[in-house]
């Protein structure tokens, strides 16, 4: 799975089943608490953050002050500047009101796999509502002969957005390089031999500093012994708590959607007095009931299952002037780059520049996408279309550089300028993978109620190359059914993070 996020959490017992969170920020599973436990870990670093919001908040005062009165002091009323003494004794007031703020808005809460971007929009938002208290507060103290500097509170805001910021990030490196080692790791379980548990595992295994160290795997189709994505299969659902108990289990990831509803129940149930924590992978058709809203008639409640993507046309409309003039102006600025890039596709092989194939779009048209050629011409003339491979024989040394770091896809650019394609959306594909997977994938035709994208939420968790259309599919739909600006400036902006770290660019 944000890289996971966390999956989308849920904290109650029995009736995690039947209610599942839809957060943006979070990726498609639910939480399941059983016996009362507690969290040292997570309290420890939840002080910390505190404790660190608390110093910082401190130190940009006299930052702020320092900065307002002797690096640029434009007016000074009085032409002297004021008695430092006065903000000392503010200065605990708006610590404590960050922190308060940061508090009452949840920035504390502790999650699991959360990117840093996400914290980041996190702080900022918080910082917002900071920035309007203080500024009340500026304007309720009364005091005939001194008044606060409006514009210091302003450079104390943005020295302590910053400073959180870089202090929140020293941390997480800290907290990563404690669970890469071994510490403050959590034994973890899954449940399931199926594409979903395999894609747990996968997501584990890529990122050790969500501190989830796998144990085993149950799974009632395999024999003891056997492996699930190359973890040993430990016992099956009927000695759940048993297995539980024998390794020291403290997460158990239920990735099996053969498993009915009311069998996850009875094993949550016959766990509930063990010390762990149990975690639900959606199925795909619990993805696709996302899309069930409450309602009522006249007092009867009632539950209403969207059509289509819950988008108003002045979103749709707000999404296609994001995608135009981001688009405009990233082929000018990047006009340069894309000419070198053609002008060493030229010199170092035969055929054309640019690749023009048919992929298909919303409402599933075809349209021309436009790529930068990075294999040798007529790549495809025996095999027929084909993906890349990791050690494709077909890319020239030029194309390995340029599908290593995604500078193929560019000139899509244009295709995003022409209306053909969104910044953000499930990536397209050419029409004979569409009707193959049409009829071997339930649900893979939503993917084309969006325009596709030049980057998508798949695509940031690295789900690309050769990786099961399952996966990525349960990504595609998530982004559908959970699309907000805020998701797109948050995938764009991993997408940037991501270009020098995928795994699966080739």
């Amino acid at each position: 799975m944000s890289r996971a996020d966390t999956l989308p959490e849920t904290s109650s017992r029995t009736e995690a089943a039947s209610a599942a969170e839809a957060d943006v920020e979070a990726r498609p599973a639910a939480t399941i608490g059983t016996a009362p436990r507690t969290r040292p870990r997570a309290g420890w670093l939840r002080g910390l953050r505190v404790a660190s919001d608390l110093a910082v908040a401190l130190l940009a005062v006299p930052l702020a002050y320092w900065f307002r009165f002797h690096v640029f002091p434009h007016y000074i009323p009085g032409g002297e500047p004021p008695d430092p003494q006065r903000y000392a004794i503010a200065t605990p007031i708006v610590a404590l009101t960050l922190v308060a703020v940061f508090a009452f808005m949840d920035v504390y809460r502790w999650r699991r796999g959360v990117e840093f971007i996400n914290e980041l929009f996190s702080v900022v938002r918080a910082m917002l509502v900071v920035a309007v208290v203080v500024l009340a507060e500026i304007g309720t103290y009364r005091d005939l002969t001194f008044t606060y500097s409006r514009l210091t509170a302003v450079y104390w805001l943005v020295a302590a957005t910053v400073l959180i910021l870089l202090a929140r990030y020293g941390l997480r490196l800290f907290q990563e390089r404690m669970r890469v080692r071994g510490n403050a790791v959590d034994r973890t379980l899954v449940v399931g031999s199926s594409a979903a548990a395999d894609l747990v595992i996968q997501r584990i295994r890529m990122f050790p500093d969500y501190g989830y160290q796998l144990i085993g795997a149950v799974a009632d189709d395999l024999e003891l012994g056997g492996s699930v994505a190359g973890v040993d299969v430990v016992g099956r659902t009927d000695h759940l708590r048993q297995v539980i108990g024998e390794h020291g289990i403290d997460q158990v990831f239920i990735a099996s959607p053969s498993l009915s509803h009311d069998r996850v129940l009875e094993l949550v149930e016959g766990c509930r007095d063990l010390p762990v924590e149990f975690r639900i992978v959606p199925s795909m058709l619990e993805i696709m009931t996302s899309r069930i809203t409450s309602d009522q008639l006249d007092g009867i409640p009632l539950l209403q299952f969207r059509r289509s993507l819950d988008m108003s046309s002045s979103q749709a409309a707000l999404k296609r002037v994001f995608d135009v003039v981001v688009g405009g102006l990233g082929l000018l600025v990047l006009l340069p780059v894309l000419a070198l890039i053609a002008l060493l596709i030229r010199l170092t092989s035969t055929g054309p520049v640019l690749l023009r194939q048919t992929r298909v779009g919303v409402g599933e048209r075809n349209f021309e996408m436009f790529k930068f050629r990075s294999m040798k011409q007529d790549a495809e003339a025996e095999t027929g279309p084909v993906w890349a491979a990791a050690e494709d024989g077909r890319r020239t040394w030029v194309g390995r550089v340029l599908r290593r770091f995604s500078l193929d896809e560019l000139p899509q650019l244009w295709n995003i300028v022409r209306g053909d394609m969104s910044l953000v959306g499930p990536r397209p594909e050419r029409p004979v993978f569409v009707r193959q997977f049409k009829s071997s994938y339930h649900g893979y035709g939503d993917r084309h109620r969006v325009r596709p994208g030049l980057t998508g939420w798949a695509q940031v968790n690295d789900l690309r190359g050769h990786t099961p259309i399952e996966e990525r599919l349960i990504y595609d739909l998530y982004y559908i059914e959970n699309w907000s600006l805020a998701f797109d400036l948050k995938i764009i902006l991993i997408t940037l993070f991501r270009v020098f770290t995928h795994k699966n660019a080739y």
